[in-house]
């Protein structure tokens, strides 16, 4: 055996005693992937057969790196929350959504005032364009973390009542630890009802098939080529090709249909939350024995409305002999997306 492979085993075997529940994380899409590819999520999460052994050096590179600048803000007395060990899990059973932040720093510290500022510690190649950081993936990562913890600020008595206010991500390159770059970022409190779509998606597809290949765009390439277990199952070769992802294979139809179903999906999920909170009003102003109220500048009434008319059974029942094909309309277009 070559030292490079004890060094890899010995790595599966401390990795091993820290390995996150695969039974428990099946079960949630967590922030860290969750706008990685949406078919290799999948999966990883169904138990799809895997080219190999998984490639976990560049995680592990990413968690020494992250070690390394958490014990050095420790030292330097910056204050923080939820940090390396103390790191926290959120888990989110309706959304189906889970994130492990890598902490949170005081507001106050970057002079931001009060509440806290949830931040994302990550290694770069030196040959990295810097001009693409930082990336989307990292941003969506942060931005969920701080609206989960903004969402179950009653779950953590040390933040104090005080709620995220800010999101950042830290680049430190992994051949110069000295070389760290950090990007201020804003929250997105609505993220977690605005993945619904994508996360419903993954969550609920019964077969690979109903899924895009992601990886094969441009934008998730690299991922595909170098972290990516599963592109025999996935019939992925090479960088940046597939079997039936040309023009000609339904390339563009595939990325339009994604879109079309994460949209119908998201809107699936806010009317619900839309009815929810209108039967909750309901109950307010009944149970108030008011017609109406003014909230927050907003005007809240509750009435009456007469039912409405079904011509169609009153034709059926009264006027059977009529010939309704001359009126007809002019026929439309249907789509019709499953």
């Amino acid at each position: 055996m070559s030292i490079a492979d004890a060094v890899r085993n010995g790595a599966d075997v401390l990795d091993a005693s820290d390995t996150f529940d695969p039974e428990i994380r099946k079960q949630y899409v967590n922030a860290s992937e969750a706008f990685t590819c949406i078919r290799k999520q999948w999966y990883a999460k169904n138990g799809a057969e895997t080219d190999g052994p998984e490639n976990w050096g560049y995680a592990r590179r990413g968690k020494w790196g992250e070690d390394y600048i958490v014990s050095r803000l420790r030292a330097a007395n910056v204050p923080m929350l939820f940090t390396g060990e103390d790191q926290v899990q959120i888990q989110d059973d309706e959304r189906r959504v889970s994130c492990t932040p890598d902490g949170l720093v005081s507001a106050e510290w970057f002079g931001k005032g009060a509440g806290w500022v949830a931040t994302e510690f990550k290694t770069i190649d030196p040959r990295t364009n810097r001009s693409k950081l930082p990336k989307e993936e990292h941003i969506r990562q942060v931005q969920i973390a701080a609206a989960m913890f903004n969402d179950n600020l009653d779950e953590f008595p040390e933040l104090g009542g005080e709620q995220v206010v800010a999101c950042c991500v830290v680049y430190m390159d992994a051949s110069n630890f000295n070389d760290i770059v950090e990007m201020m970022l804003p929250l997105k409190p609505a993220i977690l009802d605005q993945m619904a779509g994508r996360v419903n998606r993954i969550m609920d597809a019964k077969q690979a098939s109903r899924l895009p290949r992601e990886g094969v765009k441009s934008a998730f390439q690299a991922e595909c080529k170098q972290r990516c277990n599963f592109n025999g199952v996935c019939k992925v070769s090479g960088a940046g090709s597939s079997e039936g992802q040309g023009v000609k294979g339904g390339g563009d139809a595939a990325v339009q249909v994604e879109r079309y179903l994460n949209a119908k999906a998201a809107a699936s999920h806010a009317k619900k939350l839309q009815d929810e909170a209108g039967e909750r009003l309901k109950s307010a102003l009944k149970k108030e024995g008011v017609a109406s109220l003014e909230v927050d500048g907003h005007s809240v009434s509750l009435g009456q409305r007469a039912g409405s008319v079904s011509y169609a059974k009153v034709v059926k029942e009264h006027l059977p002999d009529v010939d309704l094909e001359p009126y007809r309309g002019a026929p439309s277009e249907t789509l019709t997306v499953k």
